[in-house]
């Protein structure tokens, strides 16, 4: 691997296989440091197309431009290595509502990225809708105020009853976001008829959508040592007849 993406290691659940309906799929996980020296970014921007460069010049802050091609950057690699590209040849296209998709579907090969502050997390898998977030362990000011903005009154219940709520309000928001991610319906969700558990034990109690089924997905949380982070797997895509 280069050296400016050394940063990528495979997490601790690096490769799982996990039930999903009545189908398999296997779930691949990278954890990325986006705060690499400039000289090693530098030299694999040429990796990007226009496209993200141009979103990247569109960032007021130099340190969340660096983060954000750092990300694109890492994105590119893990895809090329699974597609056997360079990672150049990497073409994406995008949802309605922006989620970035393989251009032309390419194996059925499914990915989602998320981040914040300097963390990062690629998930990956062969024919299933995937979505991942990541927030860091920190204090969160008024939980209670921001639960009222996104969470249900079965969720409230159970926030007003967590032994730790910060803790309780991460697990519920990083799934509610994975799973949302998974779907590509971006600031569309209906966030508070979604109901997940926000105990240890990862859940989807309400898909809050016509037509999705909570029994058809599976939500996970993964070790991370400074972060909370859920994984959303759907369907088997060929088992609804997606292309």
């Amino acid at each position: 691997m280069s050296a400016a993406l050394h940063n990528i290691q495979r997490a601790n659940l690096a490769t799982t296989t996990v039930r999903v309906g009545m189908s398999y799929a296997s779930l691949d996980l990278w954890y990325v440091d986006l705060d690499v020296r400039a000289d090693a970014r530098g030299s694999f921007r040429h990796w990007l197309s226009d496209d993200e460069l141009g979103r990247a010049e569109r960032f007021h802050s130099d340190l969340d431009r660096s983060r954000y091609v750092v990300g694109r950057i890492a994105l590119r690699r893990v895809l090329a290595d699974r597609l056997g590209c360079s990672p150049a040849a990497v073409r994406f296209s995008y949802g309605r509502n922006g989620k970035p998709m393989l251009e032309g579907a390419r194996g059925h090969l499914e990915f989602n990225l998320a981040h914040c502050g300097g963390d990062a997390v690629i998930a990956l898998t062969d024919c299933a809708a995937i979505g991942v977030d990541i927030e860091l362990l920190q204090p969160v000011p008024d939980v209670e105020s921001l639960a009222r903005l996104v969470f249900s009154d079965v969720e409230r219940r159970e926030l007003e009853l967590a032994p730790d709520p910060v803790s309780a309000f991460l697990n519920g928001w990083t799934r509610k976001e994975a799973y949302v991610k998974a779907l590509g319906l971006g600031l569309t969700a209906p966030l508070t008829e979604i109901i997940v558990s926000l105990s240890e034990r990862a859940a989807l109690l309400s898909t809050g959508l016509p037509g999705q089924s909570a029994s058809n997905w599976r939500l996970l949380n993964v070790p991370h040592p400074r972060a909370v982070v859920a994984v959303a797997l759907g369907p088997h895509l060929e088992s609804t007849g997606a292309t």
